[in-house]
């Protein structure tokens, strides 16, 4: 018999080939949107066990700088640790036993250990991390050359005893810029700059409303902030719908309603030709306060499923937020990029079907006062804009929620189904809308019109109507 012999084959990821499909997956804006992520991780970091405010990232900034000569952030958020620096921060992925253990019962959203080189790679060849560590001795220094991408060693030098900087923080550099990156970072080839400035607006929406300011090529930038009209006194009329519970060790707690009063026709008309309210309406989602979609009005949301309709532009006043918290960051609804939503979490899947239960309850309000906004003034005028977690803290804080029974006894699910007033059906008005060549619509508003530029195309189908019903009506008589 022939014996036989053993040896081992090599079976380890090419590094090239790695880190090039690791970076196909994510686009240069989530990208760098990941690093202001780890910023904020630094800061849950440094306040664990801190009683903190309601502003309780105002001490910190992170400073970003973007040209075709290179790649900067710099933050005062902590540093990263010199521990997590030597064992897992600049690995391709937490190693075993370090996944949920870095962070534990932070609320954070670095779960798989990628962000900061995936972004890192996204961008260049070259990098240097430099950490003065908030709570330790000295500072370090991470290098990542050309070289070491040529070569099948995964290790990186670290340096010690560095100059410490005033600030407790992070500075990345990236050099050796791809030329499409350096393309996107020039001002005057490229709107990706304007882009990125409005992505983190939205997106650090909740983070800057708490304190956290970012520049972006010394710019300061201003979170938007999403609001909704809440009721002067809790009582039958516009108020938001509410819903709060705990899934799977996630607090879950959305807020729907009214942003605005109900849009005109002369509104719809205009919004029809260039839509720009619309940009305000749909639902924004939130994971341990980092927005992961905003402004939403696709399916995805709930708009067309069940018995919600699609979304529509008489629908611009309707806003929504639900807001996701866990220290179990698997459990949080997100997938890799941290920007896209995964919609077989079971905290969401339970948090869809009272986002429906919500929308539905202002579609059909706008939808049975079609052809009637005017006469919604007075309920309206009983209201006041706040911002959307100020709605729903007023409503939550009051005995006005009732328990969702069906859910069980140990998610505490509650909710608050606000009591709208609606029209009485006795001779009730519909919209017509109907569209005809541009140079016809002119004929009529020059004939109805004289002399008068500019008149609304509602208006003119209005006193169409209106002389067509005259028409009808004489006739009739006859």
């Amino acid at each position: 018999m022939t014996s036989l012999t053993q040896g081992m084959v090599k079976a380890g990821p090419s590094k090239r080939f790695f880190v090039s499909m690791m970076t196909r997956d994510i686009d240069l804006k989530d990208a760098i949107l990941d690093l202001l992520d780890n910023c904020v991780d630094g800061i849950q970091r440094k306040l664990k066990g801190v009683e903190v405010d309601e502003k309780p990232y105002k001490e910190f900034w992170a400073k970003i700088t973007a040209n075709p000569s290179g790649f900067t952030i710099e933050d005062n958020c902590a540093g990263i640790p010199r521990k997590v620096a030597e064992e897992s921060a600049f690995m391709l992925g937490r190693p075993l036993g370090k996944v949920g253990e870095i962070d534990k019962d932070l609320h954070t959203v670095g779960m798989y250990g990628i962000g900061m080189k995936r972004a890192i790679f996204k961008m260049g060849n070259t990098c240097t991390v430099y950490s003065n560590p908030y709570g330790e001795d000295q500072a370090f220094k991470v290098e990542i050359s050309p070289d070491w991408m040529e070569n099948e060693s995964w290790e990186l030098p670290i340096s010690y005893g560095m100059s410490r900087s005033e600030n407790f923080g992070t500075t990345l550099k990236v050099n050796g810029l791809y030329d499409s990156i350096a393309r996107n970072f020039d001002e005057n080839d490229s709107n990706f700059l304007e882009d990125l400035a409005a992505a983190i607006s939205q997106f650090y929406a909740v983070i800057m409303g708490k304190g956290f300011t970012v520049f972006l090529n010394e710019k300061l930038i201003s979170p938007v902030e999403i609001k909704l009209l809440s009721p002067m006194v809790l009582a039958p009329g516009i108020a938001p719908y509410v819903f709060s519970a705990n899934i799977d060790e996630v607090e879950t707690e959305l807020v729907v309603g009214f942003r605005r009063q109900l849009a005109s026709e002369r509104e719809l008309d205009a919004e029809a030709d260039q839509p720009k309210s619309s940009e305000d309406a749909g639902w924004t989602i939130i994971c341990n306060d980092r927005v992961v979609l905003y402004n939403d009005k696709g399916s995805l949301t709930g708009w067309g499923r069940s018995n919600v309709p699609k979304y529509h532009t008489q629908f611009i006043s309707i806003s929504g937020m639900v807001i996701f918290r866990s220290a179990k960051l698997f459990n949080l609804p997100l997938t890799t990029t941290k920007r896209g939503l995964d919609t077989d979490n079971k905290a969401y899947i339970v948090a869809l079907d009272y986002m429906m239960e919500g929308l539905k309850k202002f579609t059909d309000y706008t939808n049975r006062w079609k052809g009637r906004e005017d006469e919604t003034t007075q309920a309206f005028s009983q209201t006041t804009s706040v911002p959307a977690t100020q709605a729903a803290a007023k409503i939550l804080q009051s005995d006005r929620m009732s328990v969702v029974r069906k859910l069980g006894s140990e998610v505490n699910a509650r909710r608050f189904i606000p009591d709208l007033p609606y029209p009485e059906d006795k001779n009730p008005k519909r919209r017509i809308v109907y569209t005809r060549l541009a140079a016809e619509i002119e004929h009529l508003a020059n004939h109805f019109f004289p002399g008068t530029p500019n008149v609304a195309p509602s208006d003119i189908g209005i006193r169409s109507f209106e002389k067509c019903l005259d028409i009808a009506l004489r006739e009739l008589k006859k």
